[in-house]
């Protein structure tokens, strides 16, 4: 197995996106699951300003922002881990010959380019991104007052989490626009691979049936 293929644009935006979205998501983990957001405490410390904890609404229910910013850091955390192996599976694994197989091929012919790597690479980074900058949001809410009074008092946790989903939302977003402005459809080239193993397929059947009668006949 070829690892680390680089010779083409595309080998090249598809290991740029998997480097990004691997930093992205180890800085997301990172974040999820250590205290150092705001004076050494994070998303699991229990917090003594109830003010800050929860929006009331007169008519409808609790809104507990503790318990959204949990939520949307798991969420983004499962998602982060499950990017990173995509990641890793694309960097090392995907190569040329992968994506011009058969099997593969018919699939991105029926299903566009939703399945092509970049493209697939982006829907998971955007969404890991997107849940990880909802925790990170309501964080930010929550505290801004504290924040604003002793703005040093951030810890790396916190610093981190938003090199994280900058790098999921912002520059993977720039990445696969810059390839989608300079790498050129692969889709023709497919159909024409595709139409190819119809014709050499229908001529190994015709071949296939031709010689047995041929092999029966008697001199």
């Amino acid at each position: 197995m070829k690892l680390l293929e680089l010779g083409d644009s595309i080998s090249r935006f598809r290991f740029s996106q998997s480097c990004v979205g691997l930093a992205g998501c180890l800085c997301v983990c990172y974040a999820v699951w250590t205290p150092f957001w705001l004076k050494e405490r994070g998303l699991w410390t229990e917090w003594n300003n109830t003010k800050s904890d929860q929006t009331i609404r007169k008519d409808g229910p609790v809104f507990n922002a503790l318990e959204a910013e949990r939520v949307f850091g798991v969420l983004s955390f499962l998602m982060a881990v499950s990017t990173g192996a995509l990641c890793l599976v694309f960097a090392l694994c995907w190569t040329s010959t992968t994506v011009r197989s058969y099997s593969n091929t018919r699939s991105l012919l029926m299903a566009g380019q939703a399945l092509y790597p970049t493209t697939l690479l982006l829907l998971t980074m955007a969404c890991t991104g997107f849940f990880f900058l909802l925790s990170w949001s309501l964080f930010t809410y929550q505290h801004r007052e504290e924040i604003r009074q002793d703005f040093s008092s951030l810890g790396s946790s916190y610093w981190l989490g938003a090199l994280g989903w900058v790098l999921l939302l912002v520059v993977e977003m720039i990445i696969f626009i810059a390839e989608q402005a300079v790498v050129p459809d692969i889709l023709p080239d497919l159909e024409k691979a595709v139409e190819s193993w119809r014709i050499s397929s229908k001529a190994r059947s015709f071949s296939d049936s031709y010689h047995p009668a041929y092999s029966n006949m008697t001199p």
